[in-house]
Parts: C-alpha cells; sequence; structure tokens
C-alpha cells in the first residue's frame, strides 16, 4: 500500500509538472531515458546613486538556476532563486500541460491554450483535459475545464484584485476538410459556479455576479481552380450577466431567448449577440488581392477568448505585389470603418482606414523603404437634440521614408540605414471658442545610423545621431542626441568586451534637459561550462539647474559580476 501510494504521487508531480508541447510518441524509442541539463549563476549587483535616494540596494546578489529534468523526452523544467532578501523553488511551468500526439490523435491535459475558432475557445488557458482527432479529413476537437478559479482575500490590503468565480466550461468542434478547404461547427458553454464566490468586501464586490455563456459559431475556407478563396468565420453568443438576477424571464421580448430558455441558464440578464468575420480573395504568382468584411456587435463576448474589440465594422480591400526580381513589394489596405451598430449611441464614428508599405532594392546595396498610414474620424449625430461638443472630426496621417545603403568588402562590412518619420493629426472640430488654441499636432522624426564590422579582426563599431520634435500651439517638445559604442572579441572568441555611449539634449516647453549614459561590459569564457560577466552602467540627468518641474539633478552607478556554470547529462 505504501509503495502505491509513492506511485500515485509521483504521477500527480508529473502531470502538473510536465511541460511536454505536441510530444510525439512515435519516436519514443528514439528518445534517451534521462537527461539533465540547464544552468546556474551567482550575481553581485551594486549601485550608488548622487542627488537622489537610492532606488536599490548599495549591495546585493542574486543566486538562480533553472535546471531540466527529461524522461524519455518529457521535459520537467524548475527553477529556484535565493537573494539577499528572499528565496524560493518553484517548477516555472507547473501552469502548463502535456499535449501528446500519436499518428492523427492528440490528447491535452493540464494548463492549455486551445484554440477552435476565434469566437469560441480561442486561446484562453484552461486547466483539464481535452482530444482533438483528424483521421484523414475528420476534425474533432473536445475540452473540458476550469477557465477561472476564484479569487482569494489579499491579507495585506484585504481587497480582491481581480474579483472572480471560479469559471468551468465545454468546448466542441466537428468539421469535415483541410487547412485549404474546410467546414467546422464550434460550441462552447461556460458557467460560473456562484458557490465559488469569495467573502465580500466593499461595494464593489457586491457588483460582480456569477454569470454563464452559449456560443455557437462556425469557421470555412474554400479554395477554388487553385487561385480563388473564400473564408467566413461567424457566431452567436448568448450571455447572461447574472444567474441570480431576480428580473423574470417574461420581461425578455424576444421570443427566441425564450424558447431557449429550456436549455440554457436564460433569465432577464440574459442578451444574445452577433459576430461575423468573410473574405474573398485571389493569390497569383506574384500578386494578389482580398476584400473583408467584418462586424462585431456591440458586447459580444465569449467566455473562451479574453478580448474583442467590439462594436465594430469595416470593409477592406488589401492588395499586393512582388516583382519577380525581388526589387519591389507593396503590401496595401484601404476600407472604411464605422462603430453604432445597432443604433444605441448618441453619434456614430466613421473613418477611412489605410495603410501601405512598399520595399524596394535598386541596386544590391542600396534600397528604400516606404510606408504610409491614413486614418480618418467623422462622428455625426444620429438624433436631432445633439450636443456639438460631441461632435469629433479627425485626421492622422504618417510617412515613413527609410533608404538603407550596404558596402560589402573582403575586410570590411559597412551598413548606412537613414529614417525620416512624419506624423500629422488634423482636428477640424468647430466647437471650441473663438481664438482657442488649435489642437493639431505635428511630429518629425529622423534617425541616421552607421556600422562598420572587420570580421577579420572581429571588431564591430556603431554610431548613430537622431532627432525628435512635436509641436502644437500648447506643447513644443524636442529631443537631439548621438549614440556611439563598439565590441571585440579575441581570436579564440573567449574573451568578448563592449562599450556604448549616448548623450541627449532635450527642450519641453522652453525646459533643458541633459542626459548621458554609458556602459562597459565584459565576458570571458573559462571554458565550455564556465562564464565570468562584468558590467558597470552610468548615467547623469541635468535639468539644467537644482530642480525643474519636481526633477532634480542626479547621477547613478550600477556594477555587475556574474559566474554561470552550464551542465548537462
Amino acid at each position: 500500500m505504501k509503495k502505491f501510494l509513492h506511485i500515485y504521487i509521483c504521477c500527480i508531480i508529473l502531470l502538473n509538472t510536465i511541460a511536454l508541447y505536441s510530444q510525439d510518441f512515435t519516436n519514443i524509442a528514439s528518445q534517451k531515458p534521462f537527461t539533465f541539463q540547464g544552468n546556474m549563476e551567482l550575481r553581485g549587483m551594486f549601485y550608488q546613486a548622487n542627488g537622489i535616494g537610492n532606488r536599490m540596494e548599495p549591495f546585493n546578489y542574486l543566486l538562480s538556476g533553472s535546471p531540466v529534468f527529461s524522461i524519455y523526452g518529457w521535459n520537467i523544467p524548475t527553477s529556484f532563486m535565493i537573494s539577499k532578501k528572499q528565496s524560493s523553488f518553484q517548477q516555472p511551468f507547473n501552469q502548463y500541460g502535456l499535449s501528446p500526439t500519436y499518428k492523427w490523435i492528440t490528447l491535452h491535459g493540464g494548463y492549455r491554450n486551445v484554440t477552435f475558432s476565434p469566437y469560441t475557445l480561442a486561446g484562453h488557458t484552461m486547466l483539464g483535459g481535452g482530444v482533438e482527432l483528424n483521421p484523414g479529413k475528420f476534425r474533432f476537437g473536445a475540452m473540458l475545464g476550469r477557465l477561472n478559479r476564484a479569487t482569494v482575500i489579499d491579507t495585506a490590503s484585504m481587497s480582491l484584485v481581480p474579483y472572480s468565480f471560479t469559471r468551468k466550461g465545454v468546448a466542441l468542434k466537428l468539421g469535415y476538410g483541410v487547412d485549404a478547404n474546410h467546414f467546422d461547427i464550434n460550441v462552447l458553454h461556460a458557467k460560473d459556479d456562484s458557490v465559488s464566490k469569495p467573502q465580500q468586501i466593499g461595494e464593489y464586490a457586491q457588483r460582480v455576479t456569477p454569470a454563464a455563456n452559449t456560443v455557437l459559431g462556425y469557421g470555412t475556407k474554400f479554395t477554388i481552380f487553385k487561385r480563388f478563396f473564400i473564408e467566413s468565420d461567424g457566431a452567436v453568443s448568448v450571455y447572461t450577466r447574472d444567474l441570480n438576477s431576480p428580473l423574470a424571464l417574461d420581461s425578455i421580448p424576444d421570443k427566441t431567448l425564450r424558447r431557449l430558455s429550456s436549455m440554457l441558464d436564460i433569465n432577464g440578464s440574459t442578451e444574445w449577440f452577433l459576430a461575423f468575420s468573410g473574405g474573398i480573395g485571389y493569390t497569383g504568382s506574384n500578386y494578389g488581392v482580398k476584400v473583408n468584411y467584418k462586424r462585431i456587435e456591440p458586447d459580444f463576448k465569449s467566455m473562451g477568448a479574453y478580448f474583442f474589440n467590439n462594436d465594430i465594422e469595416n470593409l477592406t480591400i488589401s492588395p499586393n505585389y512582388s516583382h519577380p526580381s525581388g526589387k519591389f513589394i507593396f503590401n496595401g489596405s484601404l476600407g472604411i470603418e464605422q462603430d453604432n451598430i445597432r443604433l444605441t449611441k448618441q453619434a456614430t464614428s466613421k473613418r477611412i482606414i489605410g495603410s501601405a508599405n512598399l520595399s524596394t532594392n535598386l541596386t544590391e546595396s542600396f534600397g528604400v523603404d516606404f510606408i504610409f498610414n491614413n486614418y480618418s474620424n467623422n462622428q455625426k449625430p444620429n438624433t436631432l437634440r445633439f450636443a456639438d461638443s460631441l461632435k469629433i472630426v479627425q485626421n492622422t496621417a504618417t510617412l515613413g521614408i527609410m533608404p538603407r545603403y550596404t558596402i560589402i568588402a573582403e575586410d570590411k562590412i559597412q551598413v548606412m540605414f537613414l529614417s525620416a518619420n512624419f506624423n500629422t493629426m488634423n482636428d477640424y472640430n468647430s466647437y471650441f471658442e473663438t481664438n482657442a488654441p488649435s489642437r493639431d499636432i505635428k511630429s518629425q522624426q529622423y534617425l541616421f545610423n552607421y556600422n562598420i564590422s572587420f570580421p577579420q579582426k572581429r571588431l564591430s563599431l556603431n554610431s548613430s545621431v537622431n532627432y525628435m520634435n512635436l509641436k502644437s500651439e500648447l506643447v513644443s517638445t524636442s529631443y537631439k542626441g548621438i549614440n556611439a559604442g563598439g565590441s571585440f572579441a579575441l581570436e579564440n572568441k573567449k574573451l568578448m568586451m563592449g562599450a556604448n555611449m549616448s548623450f541627449m539634449l532635450g527642450e519641453n516647453n522652453g525646459e533643458r534637459i541633459k542626459i548621458f549614459n554609458g556602459s562597459t561590459n565584459l565576458s570571458y569564457q573559462i571554458n565550455r561550462l564556465q562564464t565570468i560577466r562584468a558590467l558597470i552602467y552610468f548615467t547623469n540627468n541635468n535639468p539644467g539647474s537644482a530642480i525643474i518641474s519636481g526633477n532634480p539633478s542626479f547621477s547613478e552607478t550600477r556594477g555587475e559580476i556574474a559566474y554561470q556554470l552550464n551542465f548537462g547529462l
């Protein structure tokens, strides 16, 4: 009995620590029975500050390691950390699970992030088990487990952040086809366990109620004549905000929800929402185009996904082209987007969305990249009685030009890169008072970078000059600076060293700021298993006087010495 208990405990530990991603049992015979690898590092850290209080300990040390055990390819990673003030031992992957695969069978166990469709189970972490079967063109998947666990009271602050119930759910997928041609049906049902509700603290806890959600969706893609394709995803979500709502079912005017009351958790707090996205496109040898439509209703949500950008409807066309010579590559998108799909808001915001990227390689050494984005926003009233202060008409545009030039010789490689970005935000609203300052904003950013390396000498040098300017009638900010650095390695590459410095001069509404940063590092590999490193970092921040806007002048020095040991069996 005692022996059986020991075996049982070992099995439980393995199930909670193994982080095996799609392990294929068909290759288990070629796996080593046992391996042990990882690293251990001892770091000593030093810190000194002048002009401000210390933001770190003057001296600290840290001993850490990440051993990884492997049994027939099943990895069990662990870690430990011992510092001046605390020590811990943890298994960093015990919130993951295992997904062993044998031919067309995949099993899931433990903490898993599985996606069946973008609107049902879409990557939400689930603690439980599941299976995916793909024999031939048959597509089946099932997951069952816990999506959330009830929060506990923070004894220090006596608060619950975030406040939640234990939430459990089940998801199913059934379909036929392959990636290029398939049709899937997806179902998710999840529900909060109101019994798991922690002790209530404050008024906020009273506003958190147990909920339930059922989502039915589909996903499809078809390729026609090898060039044309049609793809679409859609779902309907039935969401009950409060399982204990006193609102009677009779208060729901929707007859569809009344018919579903015998199968789902439906009461007076239940609503349903739709989400849909679809596209049609053509893919040629060097070009393609896609037209896409998306509509997600307000408050659409799924307990199997973390977030949806809802209450949007857009239509876009996205062409792309690649010249056979590789000298020109273009990707673009242009469309319109609006919100207030159900006309429940006082105003509807409409905007034009567009972007373009062009990459050119005019010669083997010289090329230019162009980026352009344009987004406009126009909010219009839906009712006659409308406050002028709610009207919003704005346009945002970005233009980027990035030429690059490379010179490759036998003894050296030179790379020159220039980046110029221009941004504008024009506000066309007319509700401001007469002679009020404009809200238009313009910004410019310039960067020139020059790198030269000598491969035979194992020497590399880099330098850059940058400038940024942002202006409006209310704000004027500019920064300009220089950077320089380099690295060098001995012939056997056991000793490597580097140094970097930067100086920046800024001005914000007449206030000047000077910032200097410098660092140097050294690394020496004693042998295949042992390495030592040293780092010194210095910064000086001088606003121009003792104190400007509450920020004093100060300097900081940080240092670090580290010893690393790598091991493996």
